[in-house]
């Protein structure tokens, strides 16, 4: 991680978003979001979107947090050490003072946690975005279903009135699963981005450490 590239993970994020928001824009210029959206009338694609658009904020400010970090532990190693307590967790792990060997791991752990913690909350809600396509689908089958009561008591001129409403329902189904899917895959790189450049920082940090610790 050097220095020119520090702000590498927020840009990737950035270039990440621009080309979802592109696809987006297509598919909306194109009519097809807004007929996903008109269609299901159980909402459950508007909590997916509206959950996918918290997510990825949430990456976002992360990004955000990790490319500062990185900055913070480039100038630890240019021989800065101005820092305040909690403001680079690299800082705090590499001055912490050791009463024993074992609390090396200990604060390791720590920064670890601090790094990439918050991550969790980002896959619940990709988690959840599935579920919650696979919930649509359920319930899609179900009104499709509920449509076939009373069949026995149907003649000629009621047969394509019920093959719309069963239409209906099988559309809700194949929308909310593929809104979810598409959602969670779309979350689920950000924050699997995240995860990554979160543990290359930590191994870089706990690799310094032990090299200045060799070094005396």
């Amino acid at each position: 991680m050097n220095t020119n590239k520090t702000h590498t993970l927020f840009l990737l994020w950035v270039l990440l978003i621009s080309l979802t928001g592109f696809g987006l824009y297509v598919t909306w210029h194109k009519g097809f979001f807004q007929w996903i959206i008109l269609t299901d009338n159980t909402r459950i694609c508007v909590v997916i979107v509206f959950a996918f658009l918290i997510g990825s904020g949430l990456a976002g400010w992360r990004s955000i947090y990790l490319s500062r970090q990185s900055q913070y532990f480039d100038r630890i190693r240019d021989g800065f050490n101005d820092f305040k307590p909690g403001q680079s967790i690299c800082h705090d792990y590499l001055t912490h003072p050791l009463a024993h060997p074992s609390e090396g791991q200990l604060m390791a752990e720590v920064m670890a946690e601090r790094a990439r913690g918050t991550h969790q909350v980002g896959w619940f809600v990709t988690g959840l975005m599935i579920k919650l396509g696979l919930l649509g689908t359920v319930v899609g089958f179900i009104m499709m279903l509920s449509r076939l009561e009373g069949l026995e008591q149907l003649d000629i001129s009621d047969i394509k009135t019920l093959m719309q409403q069963m239409t209906q329902g099988m559309g809700v189904a194949m929308n909310t699963t593929l809104v979810g899917l598409v959602g969670s895959i779309l979350l689920g790189l950000q924050f699997l981005m995240l995860d990554r450049y979160a543990d290359k920082l930590i191994a870089a940090t706990v690799d310094y450490a032990h090299r200045n610790v060799k070094a005396s």
